[in-house]
């Protein structure tokens, strides 16, 4: 079972307490909790969960449906409501912030597990759809650069991934290859595609065939750029000397 990273975000101490414990023994990591809507946007900025159980009533200003609202405006990240009420207004104002589990206490082990679960397998398939989609682009350059993340479908299926993980990415018309530190993502996606994906300001397409993350660019003695950690030798074209030096010069 994946070891996801749950937020909680529940008022009542003893409860947000025993949801962890429960969380904890079934494997998964409780990454916060937090007992209003504000601190659940604050910590969702800070690293983004793969699961948030939120109770619908908390103290403060804002609810749990309007936390969930203002989440879901700026992060994709699959939502369980967590409540003592299930009368019909209550689900109807629950209804129309999407949420991917609704849960009724008291609950059991049983039901967090079979929720969470549930939950990440459809919000992954709703991601693939949305890849498959005509928002393709748009909806991938909002996790970029809202999320600072970016979510690419490789050989290993759908994978979350930081930009600034990326030291250079290789590609053609057909196919692309990101390369990280210790490893190889590889996409059948074209390098035009894969560039979209990725926050402008981070990244310099060298030649017709690489992308390179600026931040990771060791040394430019043109026409060779030598990616750092890596060593990797890449060759720049002419027209981009000027840019590259200056990136260099920035970052160091």
């Amino acid at each position: 079972m994946p070891n996801y990273k749950i937020l909680i975000v529940e008022d009542e101490l003893l409860v947000a307490t025993d949801i962890q414990e429960s969380l904890e023994m079934l494997g998964y990591t409780v990454i916060d909790s937090v007992a209003t809507g504000a601190d659940a946007i604050q910590s969702v900025n800070r690293e983004l969960p793969d699961v948030i159980l939120m109770d619908i009533m908390l103290r403060g200003e804002m609810t749990g449906i309007q936390a969930a609202q203002a989440i879901n405006r700026l992060h994709d990240v699959p939502i369980i409501y967590l409540t003592a009420n299930a009368d019909p207004a209550t689900i109807d104002k629950a209804k129309f912030s999407l949420p991917y589990g609704y849960i009724i206490k008291p609950f059991t082990d049983k039901d967090l597990q079979t929720n969470i679960e549930i939950a990440r397998f459809k919000f992954m398939n709703d991601l693939k759809a949305k890849m498959e989609s005509d928002q393709y682009n748009k909806f991938f350059q909002k996790a970029a650069n809202q999320a600072n993340v970016v979510f690419v479908d490789g050989s290993k299926g759908l994978e979350k991934l930081h930009p600034g993980l990326i030291y250079y990415v290789e590609g053609d018309h057909q196919r692309s290859v990101i390369y990280t530190f210790d490893g190889e993502i590889s996409l059948e996606k074209p390098l035009d595609e894969v560039q979209k994906l990725l926050p402008a300001a981070l990244f310099v397409k060298v030649n017709d065939t690489h992308l390179v993350n600026i931040q990771k660019i060791f040394l430019v003695k043109f026409p060779e750029v030598i990616v750092a950690d890596r060593m990797s030798v890449l060759i720049a074209d002419a027209d981009k000397e000027d840019q590259l030096v200056k990136a260099a010069g920035q970052k160091n």
